[in-house]
């Protein structure tokens, strides 16, 4: 079962597609990006893969052991990340007792290269605050991934920058704006924006509400350490 799209390119409704085996998708697309909600009941597997395409997966509830090639791992939740360069091979199975969670984002754009670490797998590089959020930040060559605690009344400024970002709300609800659409995003739901599309986003809320960002290449991390001038010019960025 599939449910229609929205034309939105910012904020896109998701396809709903059901397997025989109870795992449920949910996917949001815009061009050559696709960010996945994979729902995998106890003893369920998840084999499916496009080889063409590089893949980027991160548990938010449960526990997944996921093999990648020839390695295999027992992913926690918001503290491992796989990441599949095009053919190389990836299964999972949720062999706990409860259902898991897998957030993934699959790519496939003309002229881009993805490598992948050794391993393939990530753990977290660093937390710290930034602009009065707690940051956590994941990092690979060609993609940065950043966890982000948006405290009640908290909020990012609006600004621009050349790299791709995309996020997915995964606890609270917080309001995000992309250039002059506004939408208010609750678990799973999903945005995406372009190289100088301006955005912002406030969490009018009492309580916390917390996002997965994805930058494409890296922003923040773009020297292996960042010094006190990075970091400051970094928050004026986004001021």
């Amino acid at each position: 079962m599939t449910a229609q799209t929205s034309e939105r390119p910012y904020f896109p409704a998701p396809d709903v597609v059901r397997h025989d085996n109870g795992v449920r998708i949910e996917s949001y697309r815009r061009d050559g990006t696709e960010v996945r909600l994979t729902f995998i009941p106890p003893g369920a597997a998840v084999t499916d893969r496009d080889l063409t395409r590089a893949q980027v997966g991160m548990i938010v509830r449960g526990e997944l052991s996921a093999t990648v090639g020839e390695v295999t791992k027992v992913m926690r939740p918001e503290h491992d990340v796989y990441v599949v360069p095009p053919q190389i091979a990836l299964s999972a199975v949720n062999s706990s007792a409860e259902e898991t969670v897998l957030l993934d984002i699959t790519r496939g754009e003309p002229g881009e290269k993805y490598p992948a670490p050794d391993g393939y797998f990530l753990e977290p590089l660093e937390s710290r605050k930034f602009v009065k959020m707690d940051v956590t930040f994941f990092l690979a060559d060609w993609i940065e991934l950043m966890i982000a605690d948006i405290p009640g009344g908290g909020q990012m400024p609006y600004h621009k920058h050349s790299h791709e970002q995309i996020g997915i709300c995964l606890e609270g609800r917080y309001e995000m704006t992309v250039e002059e659409t506004s939408h208010e995003l609750r678990f799973g739901g999903t945005y995406f924006c372009a190289g100088q599309e301006g955005h912002s986003a406030e969490n009018p809320h009492t309580g916390m509400a917390r996002s997965l960002n994805i930058f494409i290449p890296p922003r923040y991390h773009r020297v292996p350490k960042q010094d006190e001038g990075q970091e400051a010019q970094e928050e004026q960025e986004a001021s």
